[in-house]
């Protein structure tokens, strides 16, 4: 296990600006991890190991999402469609054309995105509980981004995540049953410090909207691939009429409900989530 614990990290020069990513390597299929808002790819450190013990090559991208360490170009396209983009232009320096997709959250949101508009560059698909159609962001959630949207509401946001009990309430029981360490919180808060990566959260927060997943899924309804859409069953952030929607109208997909779960399925239910991945990604 130790060995699948490791991942070669390295930096890729996009258009829009410097991507990290985590890269196992090896031979197997190529899964791409999309996590979720204001996290990096630190959220599939449970899941990763799994999936490299099945087998698997794991690329975990840390997207402009509000815990990059890296500032974007000013002015770069970071709206849904062009995070999109950008996840393509990631797969071209891989040497990649197409991949698994694993999504959550925001990240759920961007992958329907991928099998809407560069459904060449997407096999299987798995969704654990995500945006989708008006739902982006969520009810739940508009309440808390809203004030992130101006320049003062970012700036509060970088200054209150220096708190310890602030952080521990930013992975709360409707986000994870399973917990977080708060290194790790304070690392995904540490970036938001700076003014240019507050900058790119403001300007992935204006392009949300349910405009863009009501779009995609319309897209979607001829999607020619299977979906395991996998769904926490006391996920209190994302309904799980979301999760019936997309089982209903995407036509490969079924709908499997996690125990013991909440909105992050890579935390709280890893061993279940990577059988089901392993099952669903080579059946």
């Amino acid at each position: 296990m130790g060995a699948a614990l490791e991942a070669d990290v390295r930096t890729i020069r996009t258009t829009r600006g410097p991507i990290r990513v985590r890269d196992t390597g090896g031979e197997g299929p190529p899964v791409l991890l999309v996590h979720s808002l204001l996290l990096d790819g630190g959220l599939y450190d449970r899941l990763r190991p799994l999936l490299v013990a099945r087998g698997f090559r794991c690329l975990v991208p840390d997207l402009p999402l509000g815990a990059h360490a890296e500032p974007m170009v000013p002015g770069a396209d970071l709206s849904p469609r062009g995070l999109a983009d950008l996840l393509t232009e990631v797969l071209d320096a891989l040497g990649l054309d197409r991949v698994a997709v694993v999504g959550v959250d925001t990240g759920g949101a961007l992958t329907q995105l991928l099998m809407a508009y560069h459904r060449d560059r997407v096999g299987r698909v798995v969704l654990t509980a995500c945006d989708a159609y008006e739902a982006f962001p969520p009810a739940s959630l508009r309440f808390l981004l809203a004030p992130l949207r101006p320049a003062a509401g970012s700036w509060l946001l970088a200054q209150a995540a220096r708190w310890r009990p602030v952080r521990r309430l930013a992975v709360s029981r409707p986000l994870t049953h399973a917990g977080v360490p708060d290194a790790m919180v304070a690392r995904w808060s540490a970036p938001l410090r700076d003014p240019s990566i507050r900058r790119d959260l403001r300007a992935v927060l204006r392009g949300m909207s349910g405009a863009v997943t009501l779009a995609a899924a319309e897209a979607n309804r001829d999607f020619p691939r299977p979906v395991l859409i996998a769904w926490g069953e006391d996920d209190r952030l994302f309904p799980r009429r979301l999760g019936e929607r997309l089982a209903t109208d995407l036509p490969h997909a079924r709908l499997v409900d996690l125990p013991d779960c909440a909105a992050f399925a890579a935390l709280d239910q890893p061993e279940l989530l990577a059988e089901l991945i392993g099952e669903a990604l080579v059946a």
